[in-house]
């Protein structure tokens, strides 16, 4: 899968990113400005802002373990957290990937 992550701090994503590689969470992070992010809110009103992306690949099993830490270490710091499915990819890149996550 490919978690993502969305937050107004890129500090907070370079925090993120470094203890999920070093707990082997996610293979690689990629860190980057989504630009313009719009919500409607409550009152009906729409809100931009300036957010920035992580994404990393991780196995789907580890989502629930990922999702759990990252609540408790940030609580009303956390960012958005969802992910994507891979539909394709090398086999021997995804080999390599494997070795570098944690066994669930």
């Amino acid at each position: 899968m490919t978690l993502q992550l969305v937050s107004k701090s890129e500090s907070l994503l370079h925090e993120i990113a470094d203890q999920l590689l070093t707990d082997r969470l996610i293979a690689n992070a990629m860190i980057s400005s989504v630009g313009t992010y719009k919500v409607l809110s409550n009152e009906l009103k729409i809100s931009t802002s300036k957010q920035y992306s992580l994404k990393g690949i991780s196995k789907s099993l580890l989502f629930s373990r990922i999702n759990k830490r990252l609540q408790e270490t940030y609580g009303d710091r956390m960012p958005l957290v969802y992910s994507e499915p891979i539909i394709l990819i090398d086999a021997f890149q995804i080999e390599q990937i494997m070795e570098q996550l944690t066994k669930v």
